[in-house]
């Protein structure tokens, strides 16, 4: 059941893609906070974090992106990294509008989301008062081989909406089994990427990795350590490269890639380490 402060809505994007986000305000706000999700996946399924997140009296908004969950467009499918960063900004600026003065403005991605959002502060530097990053994809969990990412490059120039199978092993998402059961059955859960989606995220990642030190604002980075699908020893190399004196890295030996869905006790250990960053930076 929803929540009665909760507001589902869309907005258009910069090419008039309808974009879906939903809305949680706080009682009594204390900050304002924006999730961006990972590859295939929605908002929706983040609907315990921003529970959590909303209990601390931080208001939060969640999108869709495009070609994702309740939002148009093809699914797994982007012309250029940037549509995601543009649709992002549009998130964050209706989350900023009419913010009462002296509150903070953070951020949060997870996976696919947590490479959107450690991105966007680095081109956007001053727009948020702090980023959190879960398992963040800045690198994939198994090597690309060469023949596939050169043919990934000419698809990507002569038939760049050609669909592929994202081949995600959904049984290393968690270790509980019925997150995964919910996630292979969940209707808005998709498994596409096209071939420009594809080498449009591996530039993404490169830079992103390249331009660490233009982040300034406090970083929170939540690792899984048995990470499947993205490179957790990438991310711990990126957290080192960081050259803001606020950083954070909280690392999970066992866990798998979607640690805010874990086990219950793994599950509230993630969570809380969550809280306690946020309650300091707020």
């Amino acid at each position: 059941m929803a929540k009665t402060n909760d507001i589902n809505r869309n907005f258009n994007a910069d090419d008039g893609l309808s974009l879906f986000y939903r809305h949680r305000r706080a009682d009594k706000e204390v900050a304002r906070l924006v999730i961006a999700h990972g590859l295939g996946e929605h908002s929706g399924r983040y609907s315990h974090v921003i529970d959590r997140i909303a209990n601390m009296g931080i208001s939060v908004w969640a999108l869709d992106h495009r070609g994702h969950g309740q939002s148009a467009g093809k699914r797994g499918h982007i012309d250029s990294m940037d549509q995601y960063r543009n649709d992002f900004k549009k998130m964050v600026d209706i989350a900023k509008s009419d913010m009462p003065a002296g509150i903070k403005f953070l951020l949060l991605g997870h996976s696919m989301g947590g490479l959107i959002v450690l991105n966007f502060v680095e081109t956007h530097t001053n727009i948020a008062d702090g980023v959190i990053a879960s398992s963040p994809a800045l690198n994939p969990g198994m090597k690309v081989p060469v023949v596939k990412g050169t043919v990934a490059k000419i698809l990507s120039r002569i038939r760049p909406s050609l669909t592929f199978d994202n081949e995600l092993d959904s049984s290393f998402l968690s270790h509980d089994p019925h997150i995964v059961e919910a996630y292979n059955n969940d209707p808005l859960v998709h498994r596409n990427i096209t071939a420009r989606w594809f080498t449009e995220f591996l530039s993404a990642m490169e830079n992103t990795r390249l331009s660490a030190a233009r982040i300034k604002i406090p970083v929170l980075m939540q690792v899984a350590g048995d990470d499947r699908l993205v490179h957790a020893a990438t991310s711990k190399h990126f957290f080192e490269s960081l050259t803001t004196k606020d950083k954070t890295l909280c690392f999970y030996d066992h866990l798998y890639h979607e640690i805010y869905n874990e086990r219950n006790g793994d599950r509230e250990k993630v969570l809380k380490d969550l809280e306690n960053w946020l309650n300091n930076h707020i």
